[in-house]
């Protein structure tokens, strides 16, 4: 036997013997990685400053709208403000060229849509005034927490959720939550889907700006 061959035989030897005196270490390394990581989430996470939901907030940006009227596809663009504070809410969807589309209101007593050149429209339940005027759904009532990047608790408390929660299911819709401004962490991309009776598959895609948060910015 060369002297090469004895000292691989005794090197083999000795981590088998390393391996089996130690029990698990040797197979744990990746264990540890893996809890390494997972404290590395953690810590990023409790890093992140804790997001409170405004009863109080203004929001702008973009919309893209695709549905079905009578049997065929239809697409719309455009741009939306929202002015929401607490029971109180606006709405102004307007042109890619700043015409306004419509101005949707609601308060205590009721909701209300204007038109220009149309007689407004009121109705107790906004979104079903929304897809009877417009001929597609806008989920309002569920929007003003998810626009926040908030779902609502069976108890019925706001849950802010993280930019790692990208897609979930509420009140029907398919929401996806595609992108996030990450200073404040605040939704920037969404993308929602369903299937309406009246106008078939909807799918919406939001763009919002970001929006200054007197909380996180003092």
């Amino acid at each position: 036997m060369s002297r090469s061959h004895s000292l691989s035989k005794i090197t083999g030897t000795l981590a088998l013997y390393c391996c089996a005196f130690l029990g698990s270490g040797c197979t744990t390394q990746a264990p540890l990685q893996t809890s390494a990581a997972r404290a590395t989430s953690s810590a990023n996470a409790a890093e992140t400053p804790a997001r409170l939901y405004q009863n109080q907030i203004q929001l702008s940006g973009k919309i893209s709208v695709r549905y079905e009227q009578n049997g065929k596809p239809q697409n719309l663009t455009g741009n939306f403000e929202w002015h929401q504070q607490d029971e109180n809410l606006e709405i102004l969807l307007s042109s890619p060229l700043g015409q306004t589309l419509a101005r949707i209101t609601q308060n205590k007593q009721g909701a209300l849509l204007e038109q220009d050149g149309k007689i407004p429209r009121q109705a107790s339940d906004l979104d079903q005034l929304i897809s009877d005027t417009l001929h597609w759904p806008l989920p309002v009532s569920g929007l003003r927490d998810w626009l926040q990047g908030f779902v609502r608790t069976k108890d019925g408390h706001p849950l802010a959720l993280l930019p790692t929660d990208q897609t979930m299911e509420a009140d029907g819709w398919k929401i996806r939550y595609a992108s996030w401004h990450q200073s404040p962490v605040q939704p920037r991309r969404m993308d929602l889907s369903r299937y309406s009776q009246t106008a078939g598959e909807v799918s919406l895609s939001i763009y919002l700006e970001p929006y200054f948060d007197p909380l996180q910015n003092p």
